[in-house]
Protein backbone atom coordinates (compact mmCIF):
# COMPACT_ATOMS: atom_id res chain seq x y z
CA UNK A 1 0.00 0.00 0.00
CA UNK A 2 1.29 3.45 -0.89
CA UNK A 3 2.39 5.64 2.00
CA UNK A 4 3.01 8.80 0.00
CA UNK A 5 1.01 11.02 2.38
CA UNK A 6 3.22 11.84 5.39
CA UNK A 7 1.99 10.33 8.63
CA UNK A 8 2.37 13.78 10.16
CA UNK A 9 -0.59 14.81 7.98
CA UNK A 10 -2.65 11.66 8.52
CA UNK A 11 -2.66 11.30 12.31
CA UNK A 12 -3.96 14.85 13.04
CA UNK A 13 -7.05 13.92 11.02
CA UNK A 14 -8.06 11.66 13.93
CA UNK A 15 -8.97 14.79 15.88
CA UNK A 16 -11.45 15.78 13.20
CA UNK A 17 -13.15 12.52 12.14
CA UNK A 18 -15.88 12.37 14.78
CA UNK A 19 -17.10 9.13 16.35
CA UNK A 20 -14.81 6.77 14.43
CA UNK A 21 -12.17 6.96 11.70
CA UNK A 22 -12.94 5.37 8.36
CA UNK A 23 -11.16 2.23 7.26
CA UNK A 24 -9.16 4.01 4.56
CA UNK A 25 -7.59 6.47 7.02
CA UNK A 26 -6.77 3.63 9.41
CA UNK A 27 -5.11 1.61 6.64
CA UNK A 28 -3.01 4.58 5.55
CA UNK A 29 -1.78 5.27 9.08
CA UNK A 30 -1.05 1.62 9.88
CA UNK A 31 0.85 1.26 6.59
CA UNK A 32 3.48 3.63 8.00
CA UNK A 33 4.45 1.00 10.59
CA UNK A 34 6.83 2.25 13.26
CA UNK A 35 6.53 5.85 12.07
CA UNK A 36 2.78 5.58 12.35
CA UNK A 37 3.10 4.16 15.85
CA UNK A 38 5.27 7.03 17.02
CA UNK A 39 2.91 9.63 15.57
CA UNK A 40 -0.08 7.88 17.14
CA UNK A 41 1.69 7.73 20.49
CA UNK A 42 2.22 11.48 20.45
CA UNK A 43 -1.51 12.08 19.97
CA UNK A 44 -2.54 9.28 22.34
CA UNK A 45 -0.52 10.78 25.18
CA UNK A 46 -1.94 14.28 24.63
CA UNK A 47 -4.55 13.48 27.25
CA UNK A 48 -5.41 17.10 28.04
CA UNK A 49 -7.17 17.14 24.67
CA UNK A 50 -9.66 14.56 25.98
CA UNK A 51 -11.39 17.51 27.66
CA UNK A 52 -11.58 19.64 24.50
CA UNK A 53 -14.75 20.16 22.52
CA UNK A 54 -15.88 17.39 20.19
CA UNK A 55 -14.61 16.10 17.83
CA UNK A 56 -11.09 17.05 19.01
CA UNK A 57 -11.67 15.35 22.36
CA UNK A 58 -11.86 11.99 20.59
CA UNK A 59 -8.47 12.34 18.88
CA UNK A 60 -6.38 10.78 21.69
CA UNK A 61 -8.90 7.93 22.06
CA UNK A 62 -8.77 7.14 18.34
CA UNK A 63 -4.96 7.22 18.46
CA UNK A 64 -4.90 4.94 21.52
CA UNK A 65 -7.11 2.41 19.81
CA UNK A 66 -5.02 2.47 16.64
CA UNK A 67 -1.94 1.71 18.75
CA UNK A 68 -3.61 -1.62 19.44
CA UNK A 69 -3.17 -2.39 15.74
CA UNK A 70 0.57 -1.60 15.94
CA UNK A 71 1.50 -3.23 19.27
CA UNK A 72 5.03 -2.72 20.54
CA UNK A 73 6.69 -2.40 23.94
CA UNK A 74 7.73 1.19 23.13
CA UNK A 75 4.21 2.39 23.91
CA UNK A 76 4.17 1.03 27.47
CA UNK A 77 6.15 3.68 29.35
CA UNK A 78 4.49 6.71 27.74
CA UNK A 79 0.98 5.31 28.24
CA UNK A 80 1.61 4.44 31.88
CA UNK A 81 3.03 7.92 32.45
CA UNK A 82 -0.27 9.66 31.60
CA UNK A 83 -2.24 7.79 34.26
CA UNK A 84 -4.54 8.56 35.94
CA UNK A 85 -6.61 10.33 33.32
CA UNK A 86 -8.90 12.84 35.08
CA UNK A 87 -12.63 12.22 34.69
CA UNK A 88 -14.45 15.38 35.71
CA UNK A 89 -18.06 14.21 35.57
CA UNK A 90 -20.25 11.27 34.59
CA UNK A 91 -20.72 12.46 31.01
CA UNK A 92 -16.98 12.86 30.42
CA UNK A 93 -17.06 10.14 27.78
CA UNK A 94 -13.68 10.43 25.98
CA UNK A 95 -11.53 10.28 29.14
CA UNK A 96 -13.75 7.58 30.64
CA UNK A 97 -13.31 5.36 27.58
CA UNK A 98 -9.59 6.14 27.44
CA UNK A 99 -9.10 5.19 31.09
CA UNK A 100 -11.05 1.97 30.58
CA UNK A 101 -9.08 0.88 27.52
CA UNK A 102 -5.48 2.02 28.02
CA UNK A 103 -4.43 -1.17 29.83
CA UNK A 104 -6.25 -3.24 27.21
CA UNK A 105 -4.16 -1.63 24.49
CA UNK A 106 -0.99 -2.43 26.44
CA UNK A 107 -2.29 -5.98 26.89
CA UNK A 108 -2.53 -6.42 23.11
CA UNK A 109 1.29 -6.45 22.98
CA UNK A 110 1.23 -9.95 24.47
CA UNK A 111 4.32 -11.82 25.69
CA UNK A 112 6.94 -9.12 24.98
CA UNK A 113 5.14 -6.81 27.42
CA UNK A 114 5.70 -9.05 30.46
CA UNK A 115 9.31 -8.21 31.38
CA UNK A 116 8.78 -4.56 30.50
CA UNK A 117 5.75 -4.28 32.77
CA UNK A 118 7.54 -5.92 35.71
CA UNK A 119 10.48 -3.56 35.13
CA UNK A 120 8.19 -0.51 35.28
CA UNK A 121 6.60 -1.88 38.44
CA UNK A 122 10.04 -2.19 40.05
CA UNK A 123 11.35 1.20 38.93
CA UNK A 124 11.46 3.58 41.94
CA UNK A 125 11.32 6.55 39.56
CA UNK A 126 7.89 5.43 38.32
CA UNK A 127 4.81 7.00 39.90
CA UNK A 128 2.67 4.99 42.30
CA UNK A 129 -0.20 4.88 39.82
CA UNK A 130 2.08 3.68 37.02
CA UNK A 131 3.61 0.95 39.23
CA UNK A 132 0.18 -0.37 40.10
CA UNK A 133 -1.11 -0.05 36.53
CA UNK A 134 1.94 -1.82 35.09
CA UNK A 135 1.13 -4.90 37.14
CA UNK A 136 -2.62 -4.63 36.55
CA UNK A 137 -2.01 -4.64 32.78
CA UNK A 138 -0.71 -8.19 33.12
CA UNK A 139 -4.32 -9.37 33.52
CA UNK A 140 -4.90 -8.30 29.93
CA UNK A 141 -1.57 -9.67 28.72
CA UNK A 142 -2.42 -13.08 30.20
CA UNK A 143 -5.83 -12.94 28.51
CA UNK A 144 -4.35 -11.94 25.16
CA UNK A 145 -1.69 -14.65 25.47
CA UNK A 146 -3.33 -17.35 27.66
CA UNK A 147 -0.21 -19.50 27.56
CA UNK A 148 1.30 -16.91 29.92
CA UNK A 149 -1.47 -17.13 32.51
CA UNK A 150 0.24 -19.55 34.90
CA UNK A 151 3.57 -17.73 34.61
CA UNK A 152 1.94 -14.40 35.47
CA UNK A 153 -0.03 -15.88 38.35
CA UNK A 154 2.99 -17.65 39.81
CA UNK A 155 5.07 -14.47 39.79
CA UNK A 156 2.21 -12.43 41.28
CA UNK A 157 1.76 -14.96 44.10
CA UNK A 158 5.49 -14.99 44.79
CA UNK A 159 5.72 -11.23 44.93
CA UNK A 160 2.60 -10.74 47.07
CA UNK A 161 4.09 -12.81 49.87
CA UNK A 162 6.80 -10.24 50.65
CA UNK A 163 5.71 -7.02 48.89
CA UNK A 164 5.64 -3.89 51.07
CA UNK A 165 5.03 -1.21 48.45
CA UNK A 166 1.30 -0.39 48.47
CA UNK A 167 1.15 0.50 44.76
CA UNK A 168 2.70 -2.82 43.75
CA UNK A 169 0.58 -4.77 46.25
CA UNK A 170 -2.53 -3.15 44.80
CA UNK A 171 -1.47 -4.22 41.32
CA UNK A 172 -0.71 -7.75 42.47
CA UNK A 173 -4.06 -8.34 44.16
CA UNK A 174 -5.75 -6.86 41.08
CA UNK A 175 -4.07 -9.37 38.77
CA UNK A 176 -4.76 -12.33 41.04
CA UNK A 177 -8.39 -11.31 41.51
CA UNK A 178 -9.14 -10.39 37.88
CA UNK A 179 -7.68 -13.66 36.65
CA UNK A 180 -9.86 -15.52 39.17
CA UNK A 181 -6.99 -17.17 41.07
CA UNK A 182 -9.09 -18.71 43.85
CA UNK A 183 -6.10 -20.34 45.51
CA UNK A 184 -4.77 -16.86 46.30
CA UNK A 185 -7.93 -15.89 48.19
CA UNK A 186 -6.47 -16.14 51.68
CA UNK A 187 -3.24 -14.32 50.76
CA UNK A 188 -5.14 -11.53 49.03
CA UNK A 189 -7.59 -11.03 51.91
CA UNK A 190 -4.66 -11.04 54.34
CA UNK A 191 -3.09 -8.20 52.37
CA UNK A 192 -6.32 -6.21 52.72
CA UNK A 193 -6.53 -6.87 56.46
CA UNK A 194 -2.93 -5.71 56.86
CA UNK A 195 -3.73 -2.40 55.13
CA UNK A 196 -1.34 -3.13 52.25
CA UNK A 197 -3.86 -2.45 49.45
CA UNK A 198 -5.24 0.87 48.22
CA UNK A 199 -8.97 0.17 48.40
CA UNK A 200 -9.80 3.29 46.41
CA UNK A 201 -8.26 1.54 43.40
CA UNK A 202 -9.07 -2.06 44.30
CA UNK A 203 -11.99 -2.47 46.75
CA UNK A 204 -11.87 -5.65 48.80
CA UNK A 205 -15.45 -6.54 47.89
CA UNK A 206 -14.61 -6.46 44.19
CA UNK A 207 -11.49 -8.56 44.68
CA UNK A 208 -13.50 -11.12 46.67
CA UNK A 209 -16.14 -11.29 43.95
CA UNK A 210 -13.56 -11.89 41.21
CA UNK A 211 -11.55 -14.43 43.20
CA UNK A 212 -14.58 -16.55 44.03
CA UNK A 213 -16.51 -15.93 40.82
CA UNK A 214 -14.01 -16.95 38.15
CA UNK A 215 -12.38 -13.61 37.46
CA UNK A 216 -13.24 -10.43 35.61
CA UNK A 217 -15.52 -11.14 32.68
CA UNK A 218 -14.60 -8.20 30.48
CA UNK A 219 -10.89 -9.03 30.25
CA UNK A 220 -11.68 -10.50 26.83
CA UNK A 221 -12.20 -6.97 25.54
CA UNK A 222 -8.42 -6.98 25.01
CA UNK A 223 -9.07 -9.19 21.99
CA UNK A 224 -11.40 -6.76 20.23
CA UNK A 225 -9.88 -5.58 16.93
CA UNK A 226 -10.23 -1.91 16.14
CA UNK A 227 -13.72 -1.60 14.68
CA UNK A 228 -15.21 -4.18 17.06
CA UNK A 229 -13.90 -1.91 19.80
CA UNK A 230 -16.02 0.93 18.44
CA UNK A 231 -19.04 -1.37 18.07
CA UNK A 232 -18.79 -2.66 21.66
CA UNK A 233 -17.52 0.39 23.54
CA UNK A 234 -18.65 3.38 21.51
CA UNK A 235 -18.72 6.30 21.62
CA UNK A 236 -22.27 6.23 20.30
CA UNK A 237 -24.33 9.15 19.06
CA UNK A 238 -27.16 10.19 21.36
CA UNK A 239 -30.36 11.75 19.99
CA UNK A 240 -29.45 15.20 21.37
CA UNK A 241 -25.98 15.25 19.84
CA UNK A 242 -24.86 16.81 16.58
CA UNK A 243 -25.49 14.34 13.71
CA UNK A 244 -22.42 15.75 11.95
CA UNK A 245 -20.32 13.74 14.43
CA UNK A 246 -21.66 10.45 13.08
Amino acid sequence: MATDTPVSELVPQLSRVGLRPDARLVERIVAHGADGRRALLTLATSVAALHDELPAALGPLHALRLLGELPDVEIIGPLLAVLPVPIRHREDVPPRLYGTEVLQIIGRIGAPAVPVLWAHADDPATSEMARSAAISALSYVATRAPELREEVLAEARRRLEHETDMARTTGLVTVLAELGDAESYRAVMAAYRAGRVDQRQAPAATARQFLLGGGRRDLNCVNHPLFERYDHHGPHLRPTEDPDLD
